[in-house]
């Protein structure tokens, strides 16, 4: 039997509507890294 061995990781940031910061960069390098990233949302921020 073989055993998942992914590492898990979380993030606690707040949420970026523009995806490039926050909690959504934070998962997006997670990825990168072959991490299974969870994130816990503190704040969301509104752009224009």
């Amino acid at each position: 039997m073989t055993v998942n061995r992914t590492p898990q990781v979380v993030t606690i940031a707040g949420s970026d509507s523009g995806g490039g910061a926050g909690l959504q960069a934070d998962l997006k390098t997670f990825q990168a890294r072959h991490v299974f990233g969870m994130s816990i949302v503190v704040a969301l921020t509104a752009q224009n």
